[in-house]
């Protein structure tokens, strides 16, 4: 994983992580981000998640392109 992705991803945890995070949908894991007032970036990778629960932060990840492995399709 290139540095730059793991420098998003973890950003992307910073915001949107926390003992009972997972599983949550879109909606939930934008309202968590908003709540901490996250930054525009990560605001607009989270509305660009496909409206589906996810279950962990990897998962999330993945469907951006910025998780261990290869992205859903």
């Amino acid at each position: 994983m290139s540095a730059q992705k793991v420098e998003r991803r973890s950003d992307l945890a910073r915001w949107i992580s926390g003992v009972h995070a997972f599983p949550a949908d879109r909606a939930t894991l934008l309202e968590r981000a908003r709540s901490q007032s996250a930054p525009d970036g990560v605001l607009s990778a989270l509305r660009s998640l496909p409206d589906r629960t996810f279950d962990n932060l990897e998962d999330v990840a993945q469907e951006l392109g910025i998780g261990g492995g290869e992205k859903h399709d």
